[in-house]
This record gives C-alpha cells, sequence and structure tokens, in this order.
C-alpha cells in the first residue's frame, strides 16, 4: 500500500463527497453507498474504493494496476495466483453495480475509473471545488498502524471503519444515536454500537457522557454521549454543529403572503366611495420557513 499512496503523490490526505455516506433528496435525508456495503459486510469493496479514490488523485481519475497489486494492498493470500486476480475483479464489479467505479482495458490491466461517490453513476470531478461538501481522510488509515507491523486499514474492523468514517464528517463532540443508523446511514445500531466500542476500546475515540433535563422521563434527566476521534484520525479542530461540520441545510418551502394595502379614494360628487390599491407601492412580503 505503500506504493500506491507514493505514486499517488498524495501528502496528508484525501477528499471524499459526504454523499458517500448520506445526501439529500430534496429535503429528505438517505443512505449513500457506503450503506450498501456495510450492510452487505463488504469489507474489501469498502476499502478498494477508498483505495482508489487514494490513487486516482488526478483527470482522468483513474488506475490501471495489475490485480496483484491491489491483492498484496488487501492482504489476499497468494496475490499473484489466479484466486487472486478473480477476487479482485469481482470486487470491482461489485463496485461497479453500485455505480461507484467502470472499468475499460489498458493492454492487459484493468483500468479503473472513478465516478460520484453518490452512487448515481455521474462522471468524477475534484472534490475540492467550490461549493462541494467533503472532508478529509488521513493518509494514517494506510500508513501507520498500532505497532510497526500492522496499518489501521488492516486492524480495524468494519464497523469501526465506518464510525471513523461518519466522525470525520460531523467533527469534534457529534451525536450519533445508534437507532438513528438506519435512517442516517443506511447501517444498523448494531454497527453503530460495535464500531463506537471498538474504537473507544482502541483509544481512537473519546466518549464524554453529558446529562440532559428531561421532566417526563422517569429519573428526570436523560444521558447524551458526545464523540471525538482522536490520534491518528483526530481532534478534527472544529465542533460538531459548526459551519464547517454541518451537514447541507435541508431545503425549505417559502409560504409567501402579499399583503396590499388599500385605501379608498376621495368622495364622488355623487357621494360614492370607490376603492383602488395604491399604485406601485411594494408588497410586503412575509416569508414562513417551513422544513420538512
Amino acid at each position: 500500500m505503500d506504493a500506491i499512496v507514493e505514486a499517488s503523490k498524495r501528502v496528508q490526505d484525501f477528499p471524499l463527497r459526504r454523499e458517500f455516506l448520506q445526501r439529500r433528496v430534496e429535503a429528505v435525508v438517505v443512505p449513500g453507498p457506503m450503506g450498501a456495503l456495510v450492510k452487505a459486510g463488504d469489507h474489501r469493496a469498502l476499502l478498494l474504493f477508498l483505495m482508489l479514490l487514494t490513487k486516482a488523485s488526478a483527470p482522468p481519475w483513474n488506475a490501471a494496476l495489475p490485480a496483484a497489486a491491489w491483492a498484496r494492498a488487501l492482504g489476499i493470500d497468494l496475490p499473484e495466483s489466479k484466486t487472486a486476480r478473480s477476487t479482485i475483479s469481482k470486487i470491482w464489479l461489485r463496485l461497479e453495480r453500485h455505480g461507484l467505479v467502470s472499468r475499460d482495458r489498458r493492454e492487459r490491466l484493468a483500468d479503473v475509473f472513478l465516478h460520484r461517490e453518490d452512487g448515481l453513476g455521474g462522471e468524477y470531478t475534484s472534490a475540492g471545488e467550490v461549493g462541494e461538501n467533503y472532508f478529509r481522510v488521513p493518509l494514517a488509515l494506510w500508513l501507520q498502524g498500532p505497532n510497526d507491523r500492522q496499518r489501521w486499514y488492516q486492524v480495524l474492523s468494519l464497523p469501526e471503519l465506518t464510525v471513523l468514517l461518519i466522525g470525520r464528517t460531523l467533527g469534534d463532540g457529534f451525536r450519533l444515536p445508534f437507532e438513528s443508523g438506519p435512517d442516517w446511514y443506511g447501517v444498523s445500531a448494531d454497527t453503530i454500537s460495535r464500531g463506537v466500542t471498538g474504537l473507544k476500546d482502541k483509544g481512537m475515540l473519546d466518549v464524554n457522557k453529558r446529562f440532559k433535563k428531561a421532566p417526563l422521563s422517569a429519573v428526570g434527566y436523560t444521558a447524551e454521549h458526545r464523540y471525538t476521534l482522536q490520534e491518528p484520525f483526530g481532534p478534527i479542530g472544529h465542533p460538531s454543529g459548526s459551519r464547517r461540520a454541518a451537514a447541507p441545510p435541508a431545503k425549505t418551502k417559502a409560504k409567501v403572503k402579499v399583503k396590499a394595502k388599500v385605501q379608498a379614494s376621495p368622495t364622488t360628487k355623487a357621494g360614492a366611495k370607490t376603492k383602488t390599491a395604491v399604485p406601485k407601492r411594494k408588497a410586503k412580503v412575509t416569508i414562513k420557513k417551513v422544513t420538512r
């Protein structure tokens, strides 16, 4: 994996759009492609996609490497064997079906091209463009580890990697209710729970337990957990809920009420009154924000 990172010429991290985790359809938050990979238990596919994001660092956003190179990076036994080549090909196929990559042939190599992280099959562009909503994943995932023989991507379980990616999008002191996992990210509450516990046990997640008043509860208060990633993946440096850490705002509908003042015209000779709107007067606009 060191050679892949070196060839990418990346220095500290690689970008990943938040829509890989969740995106908005109108005003509704829906899980992104990551949820489907995690739900299927496809740890290798998630890692291989992150590896491709690391390697494909410039247009045309592709990588053409021998299957054995990807197999070695993933730790597949006998990486030069036919079985290993077949395994890599099947992983690419699964990522294609999720709309994340496409393949071509360059001589005898599979030339793999990135697609937009939302899984809709759109052409990939730089995530660093103005207005893009993305976060950064430290290269420590590939280059560092708990000891000299292992790297973090080799020891982090699928739930732990999932929570790590979620935490990178949320900032320091983020909330992550386990029961919200299915709706927010397409992953089960159990996956979130195991990911939080695993990162905490590895010293990579700080947990701050807060108590809030809840007069209608049995004990009069509720406990709220706040999480902050630790080295080498945090702290991120900005609090959860800040403008940098916040998710894209929900769309709103504006209800517009136009009020035009009506005045009575002077009394006519016959004694009748007529009503006319004041000409060329700006309407008063009241906007009520309704969030779906």
